[in-house]
């Protein structure tokens, strides 16, 4: 049932190979059996059924993987009896037999007109296929939101905290910047204390020891002369 609903809707490629002819569904088999004898090769629908376009602008393509689970959402869904479904097939059923589009319409419609089908009926029943690919897609949207959330939401609070650690760390690189300029400026004035207050200190040292040596030079003077003015005054 599925690849016959698949050729429905998918056109194959050219270069592959043709879809075996399905087994009849057990549930439709009984109204199958009123469709045209002389349907042709799905492969024919080519010529009514345009493939879809390739994608170019980057705002997605037709894949295998999307088409067959939202065919599998219809066939799950699919309408007891004849209805847009087999009407689509006995449209196809028309390829290859030189018939205008309204044409191939309108004689899918008198097959379904012999089973009591009514055009509302169709419409209605294409109309249900058509909300259950609405059910799908509002299904497939609120993953895809559950995704963005836990996968996206995530990361984004993550490059949201790695930018404020950033920042905070850049704060405090140039406050360590300013921080080294004042170490840099208080560095190279207590240089020039140390070496203002060790001249200093060196230059008292200096004048100390001038100093010393002027004084102990006199009493190292009068010393020597005492000893040798005043050696005879010890025996008076």
């Amino acid at each position: 049932m599925f690849k016959n609903l698949k050729s429905l809707f998918i056109v194959e490629d050219e270069t592959s190979a043709k879809p075996k002819k399905p087994a009849p569904d057990k549930k439709k088999s009984a109204k199958k059996e009123s469709k045209p004898a002389d349907k042709k090769d799905d492969s024919a629908a080519k010529k009514h059924i345009p493939p879809p376009p390739p994608r170019t602008d980057g705002s997605g393509q037709v894949t295998e993987k999307f088409t067959t689970m939202l065919l599998k959402a219809i066939e799950a869904n699919n309408i007891d009896g004849f209805d847009y479904i087999e009407f689509k097939e006995a449209i196809q059923g028309t390829d290859g037999m030189g018939m205008s589009e309204e044409m191939r319409y309108k004689s899918a419609f008198a097959v379904a007109k012999t089973m009591g089908v009514t055009s509302d009926y169709l419409i209605k029943t294409a109309q249900a296929y058509a909300s259950v690919l609405a059910k799908e897609e509002n299904k497939f949207l609120q993953t895809v939101e559950r995704q963005i959330q836990q996968r996206v939401g995530q990361r984004k609070d993550m490059l949201t905290k790695l930018e404020q650690a950033i920042q905070q760390k850049n704060q405090r690189i140039e406050d360590l910047k300013k921080e080294i300029e004042e170490h840099k400026k208080l560095l190279e004035k207590t240089k020039q204390e140390v070496s203002g207050a060790q001249d200093k200190i060196l230059a008292t040292k200096a004048d100390f020891e001038v100093s010393y040596q002027y004084i102990r030079q006199q009493l190292d003077d009068d010393i020597s002369k005492m000893k040798q003015y005043l050696a005879n005054e010890k025996a008076n």
